[in-house]
């Protein structure tokens, strides 16, 4: 019994170092296959960002119809699932870790200042210092994301010459998905945008019985009474302290409501009128 243990863990430590000999072998075949593992992890875990965030509040608020913005949810895919896979496989390129790290984190603060920059009014001159000067504490905040990659890249090279390698592998890309999912978790409303958006369902709701409701003021409301609609929100661009909710029926009218969330007040609707 004892030999069979001894010989096993001579033979997974020998898979081991042959493993981290052939990481450090600078051909062209190892550069591809770290590569492409370090973008797989980077591509599982993106994804589950952009997964969860596109339905937390949907699955946080089943009582509420909140609608799943699929425009948004592409272009975050664009941005962070195919980022991260560039990232993954950047930072898993280098054999040495300093180096990885270097590339995974620039590459990550040069990819989040686009996406933040690039779609300002500002000129170019001004975006040129802001990416400049933002790039070095964005480049570390994303260090410990580009750490795990790298590491999640190391551990599958290794697990691939071990016994049981397949359960190995399969809780490595779980531990990947897993990740991404608590980080579009944090993407969820928050509370007051909640309040604002159940306000706006309930008044929607009652607006039958109460002929004097805003919403029944509008034109095309009451051909619409008893059809479903789906609920958005994103802060107000017409109050500091509160939200825009829009309220979108299945043959495509829609209403947009302000509600103002005051800190230590209820929120109150303020208006509502039919949106294009």
């Amino acid at each position: 019994m004892d030999e069979n243990i001894e010989m096993w863990e001579n033979n997974t430590l020998e898979k081991t170092m042959k493993t981290n000999e052939e990481m450090k072998n600078d051909t062209p075949k190892i550069y591809i296959r770290r590569a492409l593992i370090g973008a797989l992890y980077g591509l599982l875990m993106g994804t589950a960002f952009v997964l969860v965030a596109a339905f937390i509040n949907v699955w946080l608020y089943p009582g509420l119809p909140i609608g799943v913005e699929w425009k948004q949810a592409l272009i975050r895919w664009l941005l962070i699932g195919l980022g991260l896979t560039l990232i993954g496989a950047l930072t898993s390129l280098f054999t040495e870790t300093l180096p990885g790290l270097a590339a995974g984190a620039i590459a990550a603060g040069a990819l989040g200042l686009t996406a933040a920059v690039y779609p300002s009014s500002s000129s170019t001159a001004i975006k040129f210092m802001l990416f400049i000067f933002l790039l070095a504490p964005i480049a570390v905040t994303s260090l410990p994301i580009i750490w795990l990659l790298r590491f999640l890249m190391h551990q599958h090279a290794l697990s691939v010459q071990m016994k049981g390698s397949v359960l190995r592998i399969a809780l490595l890309m779980l531990a990947a998905f897993s990740t991404g999912a608590l980080g579009g978790y944090f993407m969820k409303m928050s509370r007051s945008a909640m309040l604002a958006v159940q306000m706006v369902h309930q008044n929607i709701q009652a607006a039958s019985g109460n002929p004097d409701s805003e919403v029944n003021q509008l034109p095309g409301f009451k051909e619409h009474s008893g059809m479903k609609y789906v609920l958005f929100q994103k802060p107000s661009t017409s109050s500091t302290a509160g939200y825009d909710v829009r309220v979108e029926y299945e043959d495509r009218y829609a209403i947009q409501c302000v509600v103002v969330t005051y800190p230590g007040s209820p929120p109150f609707l303020r208006s509502c009128e039919e949106a294009p």
